[in-house]
Order: structure tokens, then sequence, then C-alpha cells
């Protein structure tokens, strides 16, 4: 993957991230603002209920009192008198109660004569009335004082079910409890109005809950089973809250027990809170992040394209200098960039490319002053100042007649004709790992095993002086001016290294075995070659040899042993 194509994909993954993050955080506050409103509209309308109930509560006490006080109303409770309903109506008001009836603690619920101001009911709704309290009565004990709420199911005319709020508060005077007070009124009288009344409310479905039956709005089919399996699940629960499900929306729903420590049968207010809106608002709010996200990605991509290709040309350039410099091309050079960072690091590639130039223009002049490969263990560091022994056949090799050669001649000419010569003889020397020492005048030194040896260091450099000598006759057919040579050659231990100071130095070797060498050169005829006994004794027999009469050389107190190598077609 291309370096743009990365830095595009980094910044579509940030993009996409953030995106998704501000998608997600908006959601959650939005969810978690309309959850907070919601839990403010259940507490709202529980304790609007609350206050009516507690109100209604206070009335029944005040009304129970009131009969207390009553001695007509004892009397009448105590006989068990329908006429009790007579003196309690002088003494009751209805108000927003619907009716009231009273039980005796001796004969229980006494049936209201017709013409009676207690709130006259249907047969069936007396009857189902009756049957409902006197079981509500035996529920609430004498000794308490405080008012009791129960819910009671009346049929109406056509047999179906209506909730009636039911308070019973027992009448007593001094210690004695003669007779309960009952004070009813209908369930729509302060069932909690639905929000599809209100299009400016959110909408709120409220219905009131008791014996598994919902009274006032219509709760869904779905609904009614989760009711009862919750209630169901927790009847100690003053508060219950779930969430379900229906034709692909969501709702929650609340339930508040609101007749919570009363000995009576219970009913519960039941709050559903459709999020339809909410979920269309999380759908519009999801399509709106989305398209501004899309939007914010493509114009990511096009700037992460635009960056890329900034930052991508500079690093291009360098990628193909850097092959440059690979190939041998010291001389290419970077532009300046358009940002700090990238002109820093043009620079520093600039000046590396000119360090690479200068020190190939080093080796290069070094390979020339040098044998190649002392050139090379010079720049690598692997011959220091100071030399080690090493065994090591040397050869020299000189021109015969050359002062009468160049007297009275062109120097340049004179230059010339040796560096003909030398080339010539150097690309022999080269082919069997001789190293080139120093060329003196027309003489050429020659090292073989110093500062590396290839093995058979003896047998190469023979061989290497009998092809010297065949190339310097080859050329002597095709030369204006014959040149002929004789050649040294011995073997033995030498010192090799650096010799001269710190910051001037060349690399060549000492010993006993040079000076041999140079002198048996000295001594050989023009298209001789002379070697020693150590150097015949290395040297394989194909290579032909004649013992030569003891030398008598300048340097050295006894005759030295030689040999002269014949030119034979073996060699």
């Amino acid at each position: 993957m291309t370096f743009r194509a990365k830095l595009q994909q980094a910044i579509v993954v940030v993009v996409a991230g953030t995106t998704a993050g501000v998608l997600w955080v908006a959601q959650s506050q939005n969810s978690a603002a309309y959850q907070g409103m919601v839990d403010t509209l259940f507490e709202q309308q529980m304790d609007l209920f609350r206050r009516e109930q507690d109100t209604q509560l206070a009335t029944a006490r005040k009304q129970a009192a009131q009969l207390a006080s009553s001695v007509r109303l004892f009397a009448a409770l105590e006989e068990g008198d329908p006429e009790t309903y007579n003196v309690a109506a002088d003494e009751l008001r209805l108000a927003e109660f619907d009716f009231f009836r009273l039980a005796s603690t001796q004969s229980g619920i006494m049936h209201p004569p017709e013409d009676s101001r207690s709130g006259q009911l249907a047969d069936a709704q007396e009857k189902a009335l009756a049957q409902q309290l006197t079981d509500y009565a035996k529920a609430i004990p004498e000794d308490l004082e405080e008012a009791q709420a129960g819910f009671v199911h009346l049929p109406d005319a056509q047999g179906k079910a209506q909730l009636h709020r039911v308070l019973g508060m027992q009448i007593r005077k001094f210690d004695q409890t003669v007779g309960t007070l009952f004070l009813g009124q209908n369930a729509a009288r302060f069932m909690p109005e639905s929000s599809r009344d209100n299009p400016q409310a959110p909408h709120v479905e409220s219905a009131l809950w008791s014996n598994g039956q919902a009274f006032g709005s219509r709760l869904p089919q779905s609904l009614t089973h989760a009711l009862a399996e919750k209630i169901k699940a927790g009847p100690e629960s003053h508060q219950i809250r779930f969430s379900f499900r229906d034709q692909g929306i969501d709702h929650l729903v609340q339930l508040h027990l609101l007749n919570a420590g009363s000995r009576l049968p219970p009913a519960w207010l039941v709050s559903v809170f459709s999020l339809a809106d909410l979920q269309a608002r999380q759908q519009t709010l999801l399509w709106q992040i989305i398209g501004i996200g899309g939007v914010a990605l493509l114009l990511a991509s096009w700037a992460g394209g635009w960056f890329a290709e900034q930052l991508s040309r500079p690093i291009q350039d360098l990628v193909q200098a850097t092959q440059e410099v690979r190939a041998g091309n010291f001389q290419v050079r970077l532009a300046q960039a358009s940002s700090d960072e990238l002109t820093q690091l043009n620079d520093s590639f600039n000046h590396m490319t000119e360090g690479l130039a200068l020190k190939e223009r080093y080796h290069s002049v070094l390979s020339m002053v040098a044998d190649a490969k002392v050139a090379e263990q010079l720049i690598s560091g692997s011959i220091q100042l100071g030399g080690e022994l090493r065994k090591v056949t040397v050869i020299f090799c000189d021109i015969r007649g050359y002062t009468a050669f160049s007297a009275g001649r062109d120097p340049r000419d004179v230059i010339a004709v040796l560096n003909h010569h030398m080339g010539a003889l150097t690309q022999i020397v080269y082919r069997w790992h001789g190293v080139i020492n120093q060329f003196a005048g027309d003489a050429i030194m020659i090292l073989f095993g110093a500062p590396t040896t290839h093995g058979s260091d003896a047998e190469n450099a023979v061989r290497c002086a009998v092809e010297m000598l065949a190339e310097r006759q080859r050329l002597n057919t095709e030369a204006s001016h014959p040149l002929n040579i004789g050649i040294g050659i011995a073997t033995g231990e030498v010192v090799a290294g650096c010799i001269g100071a710190e910051k001037r130095a060349d690399y060549t070797v000492v010993g006993e075995h040079v000076n041999l060498a140079a002198r048996l050169c000295s001594s050989a005829a023009a298209g001789e070659i002379v070697i020693d006994v150590a150097t015949q004794a290395l040297i394989p027999p194909t290579i032909s040899t004649r013992a030569l009469s003891p030398l008598k050389l300048k340097g050295f107190s006894e005759s030295i042993p030689a040999f002269q190598v014949l030119p034979t077609p073996s060699v």
C-alpha cells in the first residue's frame, strides 16, 4: 500500500470514528434528555394523583369524625336501622363523592332505603358493591384510625365493569368502634387526562389497572400481558418501570401503586410513554450526522489526498534520488522543499551525496596511486599504521637498457612508452591476484600474499612473471621501440604495513627477501626470470627451472643459490 493510500485510509478511519462517536454521544444525550422528561412527566402525574387522593382521604377522615359526634347515628348503627342513612345524610356532604355506604359492626353492610341521599345505584351495582364492601369492612381493623383507600368493580348498564375508588374509615366514639363509613367515587372523576388531548405535550397514555383489567385509555394488548406479569412478579413494589415494543415502536411504562399501605385491594396508575417521537428524532439525527459525516469524509479524503500528494512527491523524489545513488550516481541533488522538515531532509541528503561523491573521488585517486586491493583495505580501516609479519612472494621487474633508451628522447615520449608498457603488465598482475606495490622509474615492485593471500602465492607469482615476459615479447613485435625486461622473484617473511606518519604513509613491505628479489632482478639478463630457493620449492614440477651458479649479490655476505625459470609450454 502506498504512502498516499495509507494516509487517506488513516484520515477516513479517524473521520468515520469521530462521526460514530459524535452520533453515539448525541443520541445518548438525546435519549437521556427524553428519559429525564419522561421521569418528570411520570412524577408530576403521580404527584397530582397523590395530592388528590390525600385530599379525599382527609375529607373521609373529616366526614367520619363528624359522624362520630352524632348520638343519633350511634344509636341507629347499633340497632342496624336503615334510617341511619338519613341521619348520616344530614351530617355528610357528598361533594365530589358519588355515594356513601355504612357498615355496622353488628350487622355488616346496611342497605340504604330507596329514598335516602346516599347515592343511588342500579340493583346490579348495589349487589356487587355490597359483596365487595362486606369483605372490605372485615379487612379494616377496628382500632385503625387512618382512612383506607380501595377499589371496587361495578357493572354498568351494559354489564361492563367500571372502576370506583372507595375510601373506608372507622366510626369511633372514644374507644368504641360502632361502624365503618365508605365514600365512593367513579374513577372517571380522577382519571389522568391523556396527552392525546394536548398535541403540544409528549404522548403519554394513562390508565388505571385493577384486578387484571385496564380502565381509562385503551392499552395495547401486548402491554396488558406484560402488566400482569410485572405486577405478579413484584407485588410488594410501590413503583415498577419497564419498557416494551409494540408495532415497531418502543414504549416506556411506569406503574404506581395508588393505595400503598392500605388493607384494601390495590389499583395501579399506568403511564405509557411512546418513544415514537424519540425514535423519529434519533433517526433524523442519525441521517443528519451521517450526511455531515459523509461530507466531512469526502472533504477529509480530498484534503488527505492533497496533503498526501504534497508529502509523497518529495518522498518519491527522495526514493528516485536514492536509487540513483545506489546505481553510483553521486551527482544527483534534491531541490528545496516547501516545508522546513523536508528542506532539512533534502539538505541532509544533498550533503550526504556530496560526501559520497568526494569519497568516490578519493577512492579513485587512491586507486590510481595505490593498488586497488590496498586502497580498499585502507578505506575500510583494515590496514593500520605499523606492520605485521607475512610470508610474501616479491617480484621486481625492470627494463634493460632503459638509460640508453631514454637518453636524448622527449620526456613526454618516454612517459608515453612507459605508461603503455606498465599498463599491459598491470593487467597481467591483476589477473594473477598480484598487488602492485610501486612504480619506480622503469621498475615495478609486485607483491603476492600481502595485504591478503590467495593461496599458491609463489606459483601465481612465477606464472605471472612468465606471462609478463611473453606479453613484452608480443608488444615488441608491434612497437617502434622494443624493450627488454628482467625479473627477479624471492619468497620469505617480511614486515608488511603502512610505513610513514599518521598523515602520510605508504603501504609496502620491508625485509631481506625484498632486497633479495631486487638483487635477483638486477642479475637477470634480458628476457630472464631468476628465482630464489624458497620460491623454487613452492612451485609445481610443471614449471621448469634450471639451477644457476650461486650468485654473489650486493648486500649479502654469502653466495645465493638461484634458479632460472624456463619458458616451457607447460608454463
